[in-house]
Protein backbone atom coordinates (compact mmCIF):
# COMPACT_ATOMS: atom_id res chain seq x y z
CA UNK A 1 0.00 0.00 0.00
CA UNK A 2 2.86 2.47 1.05
CA UNK A 3 4.68 1.54 -2.22
CA UNK A 4 1.39 2.21 -4.07
CA UNK A 5 1.12 5.60 -2.85
CA UNK A 6 4.64 6.79 -3.39
CA UNK A 7 4.17 5.67 -6.89
CA UNK A 8 1.16 7.74 -7.16
CA UNK A 9 2.86 10.75 -5.93
CA UNK A 10 5.66 10.36 -7.74
CA UNK A 11 3.19 10.54 -11.11
CA UNK A 12 1.29 12.82 -9.89
CA UNK A 13 4.65 15.14 -9.64
CA UNK A 14 6.03 14.33 -12.88
CA UNK A 15 2.98 14.92 -14.41
CA UNK A 16 2.60 18.76 -12.86
CA UNK A 17 6.06 19.16 -14.14
CA UNK A 18 4.85 18.16 -17.69
CA UNK A 19 2.27 20.56 -17.86
CA UNK A 20 2.64 23.05 -20.63
CA UNK A 21 5.77 21.19 -21.61
CA UNK A 22 6.29 20.32 -25.24
CA UNK A 23 6.53 16.58 -26.40
CA UNK A 24 9.98 15.44 -27.21
CA UNK A 25 11.83 12.52 -27.94
CA UNK A 26 11.93 8.80 -26.64
CA UNK A 27 12.46 10.38 -22.89
CA UNK A 28 9.44 12.02 -23.03
CA UNK A 29 11.25 15.55 -23.71
CA UNK A 30 12.04 15.67 -19.98
CA UNK A 31 15.76 16.87 -21.12
CA UNK A 32 14.20 18.86 -24.06
CA UNK A 33 12.56 22.00 -21.95
CA UNK A 34 14.40 24.63 -19.88
CA UNK A 35 11.30 24.57 -17.34
CA UNK A 36 11.73 20.67 -16.33
CA UNK A 37 13.88 20.22 -13.79
CA UNK A 38 16.47 17.87 -13.02
CA UNK A 39 14.19 16.57 -10.22
CA UNK A 40 11.31 16.05 -12.51
CA UNK A 41 13.25 14.21 -15.22
CA UNK A 42 14.51 11.34 -12.89
CA UNK A 43 10.71 11.19 -11.40
CA UNK A 44 9.81 10.78 -14.47
CA UNK A 45 11.32 7.73 -14.95
CA UNK A 46 9.90 5.91 -11.39
CA UNK A 47 7.27 4.01 -12.37
CA UNK A 48 8.03 1.01 -10.70
CA UNK A 49 9.13 -0.69 -7.28
CA UNK A 50 12.54 -1.82 -9.77
CA UNK A 51 13.07 1.57 -10.55
CA UNK A 52 12.54 2.93 -7.06
CA UNK A 53 14.78 0.28 -5.09
CA UNK A 54 18.04 1.52 -8.11
CA UNK A 55 17.57 5.00 -7.52
CA UNK A 56 16.79 5.53 -3.50
CA UNK A 57 18.33 2.09 -2.09
CA UNK A 58 21.06 3.15 0.57
CA UNK A 59 24.07 1.08 0.80
CA UNK A 60 25.98 1.25 3.92
CA UNK A 61 28.80 3.84 4.35
CA UNK A 62 31.72 3.27 5.74
CA UNK A 63 33.03 6.04 8.06
CA UNK A 64 36.44 6.52 10.08
CA UNK A 65 35.55 5.94 13.62
CA UNK A 66 37.68 6.64 16.64
CA UNK A 67 36.18 4.85 19.13
CA UNK A 68 36.44 6.46 22.54
CA UNK A 69 39.02 8.95 21.47
CA UNK A 70 38.98 10.35 25.05
CA UNK A 71 37.92 8.47 28.36
CA UNK A 72 37.07 9.53 31.79
CA UNK A 73 39.42 9.06 34.49
CA UNK A 74 36.83 8.74 37.14
CA UNK A 75 35.76 4.86 38.21
CA UNK A 76 32.09 4.27 37.48
CA UNK A 77 29.32 4.38 39.95
CA UNK A 78 27.95 1.08 41.74
CA UNK A 79 24.32 2.52 39.92
CA UNK A 80 24.68 4.55 36.40
CA UNK A 81 22.71 5.52 33.29
CA UNK A 82 24.68 6.28 30.32
CA UNK A 83 23.41 9.34 28.08
CA UNK A 84 24.35 8.94 24.92
CA UNK A 85 24.16 11.80 22.15
CA UNK A 86 25.34 13.06 19.40
CA UNK A 87 26.07 16.35 17.42
CA UNK A 88 28.70 17.83 15.08
CA UNK A 89 31.73 20.02 15.65
CA UNK A 90 29.60 23.17 15.87
CA UNK A 91 27.74 21.73 18.62
CA UNK A 92 30.68 21.51 21.14
CA UNK A 93 29.26 24.29 23.40
CA UNK A 94 25.88 22.17 23.63
CA UNK A 95 27.49 19.48 24.52
CA UNK A 96 29.44 21.08 27.36
CA UNK A 97 26.22 22.32 28.64
CA UNK A 98 25.03 18.68 28.67
CA UNK A 99 27.58 17.43 30.28
CA UNK A 100 27.78 19.85 33.33
CA UNK A 101 24.10 19.00 33.75
CA UNK A 102 24.44 15.35 33.48
CA UNK A 103 26.09 13.74 36.68
CA UNK A 104 26.33 10.55 35.06
CA UNK A 105 28.27 8.34 32.04
CA UNK A 106 28.09 9.73 29.01
CA UNK A 107 29.17 8.34 25.64
CA UNK A 108 29.49 11.49 22.72
CA UNK A 109 30.10 10.52 19.14
CA UNK A 110 31.06 13.90 17.17
CA UNK A 111 30.92 14.30 13.23
CA UNK A 112 33.44 16.04 11.73
CA UNK A 113 33.30 16.93 7.89
CA UNK A 114 35.89 15.16 5.51
CA UNK A 115 37.03 18.67 4.95
CA UNK A 116 36.96 19.64 8.41
CA UNK A 117 39.43 16.98 8.92
CA UNK A 118 41.56 17.19 5.95
CA UNK A 119 45.18 17.70 6.93
CA UNK A 120 47.62 17.90 9.78
CA UNK A 121 46.39 21.33 10.73
CA UNK A 122 43.05 20.49 10.71
CA UNK A 123 43.43 17.17 12.69
CA UNK A 124 45.20 18.71 14.66
CA UNK A 125 42.46 21.92 15.46
CA UNK A 126 40.14 19.00 15.83
CA UNK A 127 42.06 16.63 18.42
CA UNK A 128 43.08 20.06 20.63
CA UNK A 129 39.24 21.32 20.39
CA UNK A 130 37.62 17.94 21.45
CA UNK A 131 40.77 17.59 24.29
CA UNK A 132 40.26 20.83 25.62
CA UNK A 133 36.36 20.39 26.20
CA UNK A 134 37.19 17.12 27.83
CA UNK A 135 39.97 18.93 30.24
CA UNK A 136 37.16 21.42 31.33
CA UNK A 137 34.23 18.31 32.20
CA UNK A 138 37.18 16.51 33.99
CA UNK A 139 37.88 19.24 36.14
CA UNK A 140 34.05 20.50 36.40
CA UNK A 141 33.58 16.50 37.92
CA UNK A 142 29.59 16.74 37.11
CA UNK A 143 29.87 13.55 34.75
CA UNK A 144 32.23 10.41 33.17
CA UNK A 145 32.91 11.90 29.46
CA UNK A 146 33.66 9.48 26.63
CA UNK A 147 34.12 11.23 23.72
CA UNK A 148 34.03 9.12 20.07
CA UNK A 149 35.02 10.74 16.82
CA UNK A 150 32.78 9.78 13.16
CA UNK A 151 34.73 11.46 9.88
CA UNK A 152 32.20 11.99 7.21
CA UNK A 153 33.20 10.48 3.83
CA UNK A 154 35.08 12.09 0.92
CA UNK A 155 32.29 13.75 -1.04
CA UNK A 156 34.51 13.07 -4.41
CA UNK A 157 34.88 9.17 -3.46
CA UNK A 158 31.33 9.14 -2.18
CA UNK A 159 29.07 7.12 -4.26
CA UNK A 160 26.52 9.43 -4.67
CA UNK A 161 25.48 12.62 -2.64
CA UNK A 162 23.00 11.37 0.18
CA UNK A 163 26.24 9.22 1.42
CA UNK A 164 27.90 12.79 2.60
CA UNK A 165 24.47 13.82 4.79
CA UNK A 166 25.18 13.98 8.52
CA UNK A 167 24.94 9.94 9.42
CA UNK A 168 22.93 10.26 12.25
CA UNK A 169 21.83 7.11 12.99
CA UNK A 170 25.80 5.96 12.72
CA UNK A 171 26.58 8.52 15.63
CA UNK A 172 23.78 7.68 17.41
CA UNK A 173 24.97 3.68 17.57
CA UNK A 174 28.72 4.85 17.93
CA UNK A 175 27.24 6.70 20.70
CA UNK A 176 25.54 3.32 22.32
CA UNK A 177 28.24 0.93 21.10
CA UNK A 178 30.51 3.00 24.23
CA UNK A 179 28.04 2.51 26.63
CA UNK A 180 28.68 0.58 29.67
CA UNK A 181 26.08 0.56 31.59
CA UNK A 182 23.06 -1.89 31.66
CA UNK A 183 20.14 1.45 31.25
CA UNK A 184 21.11 4.30 28.52
CA UNK A 185 18.98 7.27 27.43
CA UNK A 186 19.49 8.44 23.44
CA UNK A 187 19.18 12.12 23.33
CA UNK A 188 20.80 14.88 20.45
CA UNK A 189 23.83 17.21 21.72
CA UNK A 190 21.23 20.22 22.11
CA UNK A 191 19.07 19.15 24.41
CA UNK A 192 20.03 19.37 28.21
CA UNK A 193 18.25 16.76 31.45
CA UNK A 194 16.01 18.48 34.01
CA UNK A 195 17.99 18.71 37.11
CA UNK A 196 18.51 15.84 39.06
CA UNK A 197 17.56 13.09 36.54
CA UNK A 198 20.49 11.16 37.04
CA UNK A 199 20.15 11.22 41.04
CA UNK A 200 16.00 10.26 40.14
CA UNK A 201 17.08 6.99 37.78
CA UNK A 202 19.57 5.77 40.17
CA UNK A 203 17.75 5.96 43.88
CA UNK A 204 18.39 1.52 44.49
CA UNK A 205 15.06 0.62 44.37
CA UNK A 206 13.35 2.76 41.20
CA UNK A 207 16.92 0.85 39.55
CA UNK A 208 16.94 -2.24 40.16
CA UNK A 209 12.81 -1.95 38.87
CA UNK A 210 13.73 -0.31 35.92
CA UNK A 211 16.56 -2.62 34.98
CA UNK A 212 13.87 -5.60 35.70
CA UNK A 213 11.55 -3.95 33.62
CA UNK A 214 13.40 -3.18 30.87
CA UNK A 215 14.90 -6.28 30.39
CA UNK A 216 11.04 -7.08 29.72
CA UNK A 217 11.14 -4.78 26.63
CA UNK A 218 10.21 -1.76 28.32
CA UNK A 219 10.98 1.57 27.37
CA UNK A 220 10.58 4.72 28.17
CA UNK A 221 9.75 7.95 26.30
CA UNK A 222 11.52 11.48 27.19
CA UNK A 223 9.07 14.26 27.48
CA UNK A 224 11.14 16.37 25.14
CA UNK A 225 10.82 20.67 24.82
CA UNK A 226 12.20 23.37 23.10
CA UNK A 227 12.89 27.12 24.75
CA UNK A 228 11.64 30.13 21.64
CA UNK A 229 12.60 33.14 23.70
CA UNK A 230 16.23 34.21 23.55
CA UNK A 231 15.48 36.05 26.94
CA UNK A 232 14.34 32.79 28.89
CA UNK A 233 16.89 30.49 29.66
CA UNK A 234 16.17 26.50 29.60
CA UNK A 235 13.78 25.89 32.87
CA UNK A 236 15.62 22.78 34.39
CA UNK A 237 12.75 21.99 37.03
CA UNK A 238 8.90 21.03 36.86
CA UNK A 239 7.82 24.22 38.21
CA UNK A 240 9.73 26.06 36.18
CA UNK A 241 8.86 24.54 33.06
CA UNK A 242 4.94 24.58 33.90
CA UNK A 243 5.59 28.17 34.09
CA UNK A 244 7.42 28.96 30.57
CA UNK A 245 4.61 26.69 29.44
CA UNK A 246 2.20 28.73 30.31
CA UNK A 247 3.24 31.75 28.39
CA UNK A 248 4.50 29.35 25.10
CA UNK A 249 7.90 30.40 25.91
CA UNK A 250 8.34 26.86 26.02
CA UNK A 251 6.98 24.31 23.68
CA UNK A 252 7.14 20.57 22.78
CA UNK A 253 9.78 19.55 20.54
CA UNK A 254 9.27 20.07 17.09
CA UNK A 255 6.48 21.22 17.80
CA UNK A 256 6.09 23.66 14.82
CA UNK A 257 8.37 21.66 12.79
CA UNK A 258 7.59 18.09 13.16
CA UNK A 259 4.83 18.07 15.56
CA UNK A 260 4.34 14.39 15.84
CA UNK A 261 7.77 13.65 17.17
CA UNK A 262 7.18 14.22 20.44
CA UNK A 263 3.85 16.23 20.73
CA UNK A 264 1.39 12.71 21.13
CA UNK A 265 1.28 12.99 25.24
CA UNK A 266 -1.17 14.89 27.78
CA UNK A 267 1.17 17.46 29.12
CA UNK A 268 -1.24 18.62 31.16
CA UNK A 269 -1.40 14.92 32.78
CA UNK A 270 1.89 14.36 33.06
CA UNK A 271 2.64 17.98 34.74
CA UNK A 272 0.57 16.17 37.86
CA UNK A 273 2.12 12.29 37.74
CA UNK A 274 2.92 10.94 40.73
CA UNK A 275 4.29 7.64 38.83
CA UNK A 276 4.62 6.02 35.43
CA UNK A 277 2.55 6.76 33.04
CA UNK A 278 1.17 4.80 29.86
CA UNK A 279 0.92 2.68 27.93
CA UNK A 280 1.90 5.31 24.94
CA UNK A 281 0.88 6.00 21.52
CA UNK A 282 1.38 2.84 18.86
CA UNK A 283 0.76 4.39 16.16
CA UNK A 284 2.03 7.24 13.75
CA UNK A 285 5.10 9.62 13.73
CA UNK A 286 5.36 9.75 17.53
CA UNK A 287 9.27 8.87 18.01
CA UNK A 288 10.31 10.32 21.24
CA UNK A 289 13.77 10.18 22.85
CA UNK A 290 13.92 6.74 25.06
CA UNK A 291 15.19 5.43 27.86
CA UNK A 292 16.08 1.62 27.96
CA UNK A 293 17.64 -1.32 28.63
CA UNK A 294 21.35 -1.46 26.48
CA UNK A 295 21.07 -4.94 25.61
CA UNK A 296 17.65 -5.36 24.07
CA UNK A 297 17.14 -2.35 22.76
CA UNK A 298 17.76 -2.52 18.97
CA UNK A 299 20.57 -0.90 16.93
CA UNK A 300 19.33 2.63 14.68
CA UNK A 301 18.82 1.97 11.04
CA UNK A 302 21.97 3.62 9.37
CA UNK A 303 20.70 3.62 6.17
CA UNK A 304 18.48 7.42 7.35
CA UNK A 305 20.84 10.00 7.05
CA UNK A 306 20.26 13.38 6.95
CA UNK A 307 16.90 14.36 8.20
CA UNK A 308 13.87 12.96 9.02
CA UNK A 309 12.34 9.24 9.85
CA UNK A 310 15.83 8.23 11.34
CA UNK A 311 13.93 8.24 15.39
CA UNK A 312 10.12 6.94 13.60
CA UNK A 313 12.02 3.74 11.68
CA UNK A 314 13.35 2.85 15.66
CA UNK A 315 10.04 3.38 16.87
CA UNK A 316 8.51 1.24 14.15
CA UNK A 317 11.11 -1.06 15.24
CA UNK A 318 10.50 -1.40 18.54
CA UNK A 319 6.89 -1.30 18.57
CA UNK A 320 7.22 -4.76 15.84
CA UNK A 321 8.91 -6.74 18.63
CA UNK A 322 6.85 -6.00 21.48
CA UNK A 323 8.48 -3.02 23.63
CA UNK A 324 6.13 -0.96 25.46
CA UNK A 325 6.58 3.24 25.71
CA UNK A 326 5.84 4.11 29.06
CA UNK A 327 6.39 7.63 30.67
CA UNK A 328 8.70 8.96 33.59
CA UNK A 329 7.12 11.24 35.70
CA UNK A 330 8.83 14.77 36.69
CA UNK A 331 12.14 14.72 34.49
CA UNK A 332 12.25 16.06 30.89
CA UNK A 333 14.66 16.69 28.48
CA UNK A 334 15.26 20.78 26.93
CA UNK A 335 16.65 22.66 23.99
CA UNK A 336 16.52 25.67 22.78
CA UNK A 337 15.74 26.29 19.38
CA UNK A 338 18.08 26.68 16.46
CA UNK A 339 17.27 26.87 12.97
CA UNK A 340 16.03 23.83 10.82
CA UNK A 341 19.35 22.48 9.38
CA UNK A 342 19.62 22.79 5.79
CA UNK A 343 19.08 19.06 5.40
CA UNK A 344 16.12 19.50 6.90
CA UNK A 345 14.70 22.47 5.27
CA UNK A 346 15.39 19.94 2.29
CA UNK A 347 13.36 17.85 3.07
CA UNK A 348 10.25 19.08 5.09
CA UNK A 349 10.81 23.11 3.75
CA UNK A 350 8.32 24.96 2.33
CA UNK A 351 9.27 24.00 -1.16
CA UNK A 352 11.60 20.29 -0.52
CA UNK A 353 14.09 18.89 -2.59
CA UNK A 354 11.42 15.96 -3.92
CA UNK A 355 14.18 13.86 -4.82
CA UNK A 356 15.46 13.51 -1.51
CA UNK A 357 12.16 13.95 0.72
CA UNK A 358 10.75 11.00 -1.43
CA UNK A 359 13.67 9.06 -0.95
CA UNK A 360 13.43 9.06 2.64
CA UNK A 361 10.04 8.16 2.31
CA UNK A 362 10.50 5.35 0.63
CA UNK A 363 13.41 4.50 2.67
CA UNK A 364 10.94 4.63 6.00
CA UNK A 365 8.29 2.48 3.67
CA UNK A 366 11.43 -0.25 3.14
CA UNK A 367 12.36 -0.18 6.17
CA UNK A 368 8.70 -0.82 7.29
CA UNK A 369 7.97 -3.42 5.21
CA UNK A 370 11.14 -5.37 6.03
CA UNK A 371 10.33 -4.95 9.97
CA UNK A 372 7.02 -6.62 9.22
CA UNK A 373 7.94 -9.09 7.47
CA UNK A 374 10.34 -10.08 10.03
CA UNK A 375 10.09 -7.95 13.02
CA UNK A 376 12.16 -10.36 15.56
CA UNK A 377 14.96 -10.92 12.21
CA UNK A 378 15.33 -7.46 11.35
CA UNK A 379 19.04 -5.84 11.81
CA UNK A 380 19.30 -2.39 11.14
Amino acid sequence: RGTALLLFFLLTAWASGQQGAPGGKDDGGCMDSDEQTDAQCVLSGLDSEEALERAFAAGAVEYSVKHALLTPRRPPAEREVTLCTQGSMDRLARLEEQAAAWHGPLSAAVYVRHDEYLGEERRGAVGASLSALHARVEALGSCRLTLSLVVGVDPARAAEEFDTLYPINALRNVAVANARTDLIMVIDMDFVPSEGFHEYLTEPERYERMLVQAAEKRVWALVSFEVHEDWVPPPRTLPALAECLKNRSVVVAEAYLNPTAHEPVSIEEWLVAEGDSGPLPQEGGYEPFVLGGRGVLPWYDERFRGYGFDKTAHAVHLRAVGFEYRMLPRHFVIARYHQPTPTAVRVFGVEPDELLRTRMEWLFERACAEIREAPAHFIP
